[in-house]
C-alpha cells in the first residue's frame, strides 16, 4: 500500500501546496539529476485545460531548484506538426522557465524495455540518464483508453510521432495498453503529481471540457494515484481497463479503501465521460467494441490544415478532397487525428448502437 495525498489548491496558493508536497514524501534531490515531465502533448494553448499547466510546471521546477541544480523539463509532443517546439510554445512553459526546457525530442535511442509488444522502443534518452523523475500529468479523460493521467503520460518517454506509429504497430488496443504498462515499469516516476485545478472532463485527452476541480493529487505509485483520481471522477477504477490489467500485473490496489488516502479527497459529483466511455460498467468491455467508432468531421470547424493526415493517422487512413476523407477500412480507431487536431473539427461521439446495454 502506498499513499495518495489530496490537497485543495489554486494557483495563488500552488508553490506551498507543492513545498508540503516534498515534505511529506521526503523528496531528497540533493546531487541528483531530476527530468520534470509534464503533459505537453498536443499544440493547443492553456485556455484548453488539456495540458498540465506551466504555472504547476514552474512551481514544481521551483522546489526543487531549492535543492539542485540540475533540473530539466521535458516532454515529447504526440505528433510532428510544425516541429515539436511549436507544441512547447502553446504550452507557455517558455515564458515561465525557458532556461529550464529540454528539447527531449533531439536525443533518441531504441531501447530494449522488456515488452513482448514493441522489441525494442525509440525513447528519449534524458529519460534513462536522470536520477529522479517527477511526472506532472493533467487529470483528464481521454476517448480511447478512459483516463489519461500518470501512466499513460509515460507515453510520452517516446520520441514524438513513434508514438503514433505504435498506435499501428501494436495491432490492437489491449496490447497498446500494455504497451504503456511497459513503459511504466521500465522508468516508474520517482514522484507523482497531478495536476486537478482545472481538469478536463468529456471528449479528452484534448477537446473535452474543463471542469474546476481545485486539488493536487500526488503520490509515489502512478498506479494508485490513477486509482484515487478515477475514483474522485465517480468511476469504478476496476471498468478502466488499463487499471484492471495495471492490477492483475501486481502494480499496486485498485479498491481505493486499501490506499492510504490522505488530505482533501472527495468524490467529484457527475463527471462527464468520454463518449466512447458513456456506459461505462465492469460488466461491459469497451476494449472489444471501440475500434468500430469512426472519427467524424465537423466541417465549420475545419481550416484544412492536413494535420490529422499528413502527420497523425499512423495507418495513412485520411485523404483530402474539400476536406479530409476518412477510410474505413484502414482506420484503426486509434484516434490520433482526434487528439491533434489544433480546432476540434475531428471528434467521436455516443454510439447508441454499440454503447447501450439492454
Amino acid at each position: 500500500m502506498s499513499r495518495v495525498v489530496v490537497r485543495n489548491a489554486d494557483f495563488e496558493s500552488l508553490r506551498r501546496t507543492i513545498d508540503h508536497l516534498f515534505e511529506e514524501f521526503e523528496v531528497d534531490l540533493r546531487g541528483k539529476s531530476v527530468l520534470i515531465k509534464p503533459n505537453f502533448g498536443a499544440a493547443v494553448g492553456p485556455e484548453k485545460s488539456a495540458l498540465t499547466d506551466a504555472r504547476v510546471v514552474k512551481a514544481v521546477l521551483d522546489a526543487c531548484l531549492e535543492q539542485t541544480s540540475d533540473v530539466v523539463i521535458g516532454d515529447n509532443p504526440g505528433n510532428l506538426d510544425t516541429g515539436a517546439m511549436h507544441t512547447i510554445k502553446m504550452s507557455g512553459i517558455l515564458e515561465l522557465a525557458g532556461d529550464f526546457y529540454c528539447n527531449i525530442s533531439k536525443g533518441g535511442e531504441f531501447v530494449d524495455i522488456g515488452s513482448e509488444i514493441i522489441p525494442r522502443v525509440f525513447l528519449s534518452r534524458k529519460v534513462m540518464d536522470v536520477d529522479y523523475v517527477i511526472n506532472i500529468p493533467k487529470m483528464k479523460t481521454h476517448v480511447l483508453c478512459g483516463l489519461s493521467c500518470c501512466v499513460k503520460n509515460l507515453y510520452g518517454y517516446v520520441v514524438g510521432a513513434q508514438k503514433a506509429r505504435y498506435h499501428l504497430e501494436s495491432k490492437s488496443l489491449k496490447r497498446l495498453t500494455q504497451l504503456w504498462l511497459d513503459l511504466y515499469k521500465y522508468r516508474t516516476p520517482d514522484l507523482n503529481i497531478v495536476d486537478a485545478i482545472v481538469a478536463m472532463e468529456g471528449g479528452g485527452p484534448t477537446h473535452g471540457n474543463p471542469r474546476r476541480v481545485g486539488k493536487i493529487v500526488a503520490g509515489t505509485n502512478g498506479f494508485e494515484v490513477d486509482v484515487v483520481i478515477t475514483t474522485m471522477m465517480g468511476w469504478d477504477p476496476r471498468a478502466i481497463k488499463k487499471l484492471e490489467m495495471a492490477w492483475e500485473q501486481g502494480l499496486g490496489e485498485i479498491d481505493v479503501e486499501k490506499i492510504d488516502v490522505t488530505g482533501d479527497f472527495e468524490v467529484l459529483p457527475t463527471f462527464e465521460k468520454p463518449p466512447t466511455f458513456a456506459a461505462i460498467d465492469r460488466a461491459f468491455n469497451p476494449y472489444e467494441e471501440i475500434t468500430r467508432i469512426r472519427p467524424k468531421l465537423d466541417e465549420e470547424k475545419c481550416v484544412l490544415c492536413r494535420l490529422c493526415g499528413d502527420e497523425s493517422c499512423p495507418a495513412q487512413a485520411i485523404s483530402f478532397a474539400d476536406f479530409p476523407v476518412i477510410d474505413p477500412k484502414k482506420c484503426i480507431s486509434c484516434y490520433c487525428c482526434v487528439e491533434f487536431c489544433p480546432e476540434g473539427a475531428l471528434y467521436v461521439e455516443y454510439d447508441k448502437e454499440i454503447f447501450e446495454i439492454a
